[in-house]
């Protein structure tokens, strides 16, 4: 069985950032188009309610706030829980990678970071392959 999750998508708002036992956890929510529209042209999107612990909190914390563009591979855990007698069903995506695909801005509108192109991404993937390859050979 292949549980794999692939989304690209905006955060609804800043992300919630939780510290137990000197380990991080970011919670956040991701609104993603779907291919299609409703009857008045409108897009529908779905939102996706994500966790991501340790290193990728830290980052998740550091580079995103709400409107961010991120790509993110994980999983989709579900879980139940029982609150003043009813039943509540929670599906999350527990977070593996997660790609920053747009500016962070800070308050004053200063860019912390900017995106890099998808080409200038696919070149340094072709050269750390080629750099593999000959390190390979020499051994």
């Amino acid at each position: 069985m292949i549980n794999n999750i692939v989304i690209v998508g905006r955060l609804t708002k800043d992300p919630q950032i939780y510290e137990k036992e000197g380990r991080k956890l970011a919670t956040f929510c991701v609104a993603v188009n779907r291919n299609y529209k409703d009857k008045e042209q409108n897009t529908i999107c779905d939102y996706l309610y994500c966790k991501a612990f340790g290193k990728l909190a830290t980052n998740i914390e550091r580079y995103t706030n709400q409107g961010s563009l991120v790509g993110i591979t994980g999983q989709m855990q579900s879980s139940k829980y029982s609150k003043e007698g009813q039943t509540h069903f929670v599906s999350e995506i527990f977070v593996e990678t997660i790609k920053f695909m747009s500016k962070r801005l800070t308050k004053d509108n200063e860019t912390l970071f900017e995106s890099i192109p998808l080409e200038t991404q696919q070149q340094t993937i072709e050269q750390s392959k080629s750099e593999v390859r000959e390190t390979i050979e020499i051994v």
